[in-house]
C-alpha cells in the first residue's frame, strides 16, 4: 500500500472528472459529526497534476474534513493520468454506492466516449458484468419523468428497469403513474410492464415506430408458423429473428432435390410474379 501522508485541507481542489453530480447535504452532515469525534479514518486518494492536488476518491470525507475546520487530512497521493483519474473515482464511488444509478450510467458512458472503451471493458474495469453496465446505460434511454423519479428516489433502479422494458413511452409514462399511486414493489412494476406490454403485442394501442419492434417480436412465432405451413410438405422450416439493426427470415427446404428445386420455384413465382424455370417431371 502507498504511504499515507498528511496534506493540508485547503491545498486540496474536486476532481474535474468526477462522476458525482450532487452531494447529499445530510449525508455530509452526518460525516461531519463522525470526523468530530473520530478524525478521517480513511485517507483520501489523491492526483498530483501541475495544476496542484487534486481528489480522486473522498471528496465527501474532504468536505466534510473542512466543515469541521480540521488543517490537515490523511491521503495517499498518485501520479495519475486524465484517464486514470476518471476510472478510479468510478471505481471507487461505484464500490461505495456513492453514485446515483444516473450518476453511475452518465460515468460508463464517459468511459466509452472520452476513452474509447467498449461495454466489456467497462465491465472489467469496475468488476462488473457486461450485462450490468448495459443496464445502467439503458437508464440514460429513461423518459425525464423516470429519471427525476430515480433521482428523487421515488423509485428504485429496479422499477426504472422494469419500466424501461415498455417499448412505448406513454405506456411507459402510465405505467409509471400506476407505481406511484400504488407504491408498487418492484415485483408489482413488473407485472404492471408486462400488462403494457401485452397491449403492444396484441394491438390495443396505435403501432407506432417506437413500439412496431416489439409488436413484431411478439408475431415472429406466428408468422413463421403460417408461412412454414404454407409449404404443406412437412418438410420445409421457417424461422424468423429480429435484431435492433435487422430482421432476418431463414427458409430451409428439406427432401429430395426435385421437392426442393419445385419450392423454389413456387416461393420465386409469389414473390416476384414470373416463371423460375420450366417444370420438372415427377
Amino acid at each position: 500500500m502507498k504511504d499515507v501522508t498528511q496534506i493540508a485541507t485547503n491545498q486540496l481542489e474536486p476532481n474535474p472528472l468526477q462522476p458525482r453530480g450532487v452531494i447529499n447535504p445530510e449525508s455530509i452532515s452526518e460525516l461531519v459529526e463522525s470526523i468530530k469525534e473520530h478524525g478521517v479514518l480513511e485517507p483520501l486518494i489523491i492526483a498530483k497534476t501541475p495544476a496542484g492536488y487534486q481528489i480522486i476518491a473522498g471528496e465527501r470525507r474532504w468536505r466534510a474534513a473542512r466543515i469541521a475546520k480540521l488543517e490537515y487530512v490523511p491521503a495517499i497521493v498518485k501520479e495519475t493520468t486524465p484517464q486514470q483519474m476518471l476510472e478510479m473515482a468510478i471505481v471507487e464511488n461505484v464500490q461505495r454506492k456513492d453514485l446515483n444509478p444516473l450518476e453511475r450510467a452518465k460515468a460508463f458512458l464517459r468511459l466509452k466516449d472520452e476513452f474509447g472503451f467498449d461495454n466489456k471493458q467497462v465491465a472489467k474495469k469496475i468488476s462488473k458484468s457486461v450485462p450490468y453496465v448495459i443496464n445502467a446505460l439503458r437508464l440514460l434511454e429513461l423518459p425525464d419523468a423516470l429519471k427525476d423519479g430515480l433521482l428523487s428516489e421515488l423509485i428504485t433502479e429496479g422499477h426504472a428497469r422494469a419500466l424501461g422494458s415498455i417499448n412505448d413511452t406513454r405506456l411507459m409514462i402510465e405505467a409509471y403513474k400506476i407505481v406511484l399511486q400504488e407504491k408498487a414493489s418492484v415485483r408489482r412494476a413488473e407485472e404492471i410492464a408486462r400488462r403494457m406490454k401485452k397491449k403492444i403485442e396484441e394491438g390495443q394501442v396505435p403501432i407506432t415506430k417506437e413500439n412496431l419492434p416489439h409488436f413484431l417480436k411478439s408475431k415472429l412465432d406466428d408468422i413463421s408458423g403460417d408461412m412454414q405451413d404454407s409449404f404443406r410438405d412437412g418438410l420445409t422450416l421457417v424461422k424468423i429473428s429480429q435484431t435492433n439493426v435487422l430482421t432476418r427470415v431463414t427458409i430451409q427446404f428439406r427432401g429430395p432435390v426435385e421437392k426442393r428445386f419445385r419450392n423454389i420455384q413456387n416461393l420465386y413465382q409469389k414473390l416476384c410474379q414470373k416463371e423460375l424455370g420450366p417444370e420438372t417431371e415427377e
